[in-house]
């Protein structure tokens, strides 16, 4: 019944996901718009000018940039008005009397919302280097090919990496492997941490959705406090580089906000499962 869940979920949340990928793409093309401007080919030549025509690249690298932000910040706020609708209004009185347990509609909202939340996420990362080696490309004076513009950029960075990694006292092959990991695991922590809160709020009587943005404001707060305190233990252990300090850091960050999101997940069961009032 969970492989139903999911398939009836995922038609739910496709098209609006759909529609935010293709978002993503006009927001893409908008910044490679910005790096067509002469000012940014003048660069490249060894010259600089500046007119019209830059204004309106400038204005349309802005909108790309506040345009980024609201795709990414939208599919997080489309999922959790959706999970607060189909849970704990009245379109949830059909799907709670389903022959399923309340582990099976958590467990299939948080894996499609969290897949497209993660998909949305590694589309923004997407554009931004494809919006980067735009830039690089403008920049770049013109017997650049394009083949021997990606070879400058992975020698480039490869080179860097290197560099920073010995600076830092830090290996950056095993640094990728974690932050590959976390970037996978943290839209469903998020999601999980967001429909926890938005159940808290079901336990209030009143003004349930205010309690439930305070809930998820205050989780957040909690969550960089503590966070905090585990970062300035660290600052006083013995630690031989700031790239280590810097590392397990963001390691025990990740840590506080898988165990909120565990205990978050279980005050979602307990309220659907045993204070559920759609009143």
């Amino acid at each position: 019944m969970l492989g139903r869940l999911i398939k009836h979920e995922w038609k739910s949340v496709y098209k609006v996901g759909c529609l935010m990928l293709g978002a993503m793409v006009l927001v893409t093309f908008f910044g490679w718009l910005a790096f067509q401007t002469p000012m940014w080919r003048s660069l490249g030549n060894g010259r600089s000018s500046f007119g019209w025509q830059d204004i309106f690249g400038a204005f349309t690298l802005l909108l790309y940039a506040v345009l980024l932000v609201v795709i990414n910040s939208g599919i997080v706020i489309y999922v959790g008005v959706r999970f607060y609708k189909t849970m704990y209004t009245d379109e949830g009185y059909l799907l709670h009397t389903l022959p399923v347990t309340k582990h099976e509609i958590l467990v299939s909202k948080i894996l499609v919302g969290g897949l497209w939340v993660l998909i949305i996420f590694f589309s923004m990362y997407l554009s931004l280097f494809l919006l980067g080696m735009s830039m690089l490309w403008a920049v770049l004076p013109d017997q650049y090919t394009m083949a021997e513009l990606w070879q400058e950029f992975r020698d480039g960075m490869g080179e860097l990496l290197w560099l920073a990694g010995a600076e830092l006292g830090i290996d950056f092959g095993i640094w990728f492997w974690k932050v590959l990991f976390t970037s996978l695991i943290t839209p469903f922590v998020t999601l999980t941490t967001l429909f926890g809160a938005i159940s808290l709020g079901q336990l209030a009587s009143k003004h349930r959705v205010l309690t439930a943005i305070l809930c998820y404001v205050g989780i957040l707060i909690a969550e960089s406090m503590i966070s905090s305190v585990f970062g300035s233990i660290m600052t006083f252990s013995y630690l031989n580089s700031f790239g280590a300090y810097a590392d397990r850091s963001s390691l025990a960050a990740f840590c506080v906000r898988l165990l909120t999101a565990t205990g978050l997940y279980f005050v979602s069961w307990y309220v659907t499962s045993h204070r559920l009032n759609m009143d």
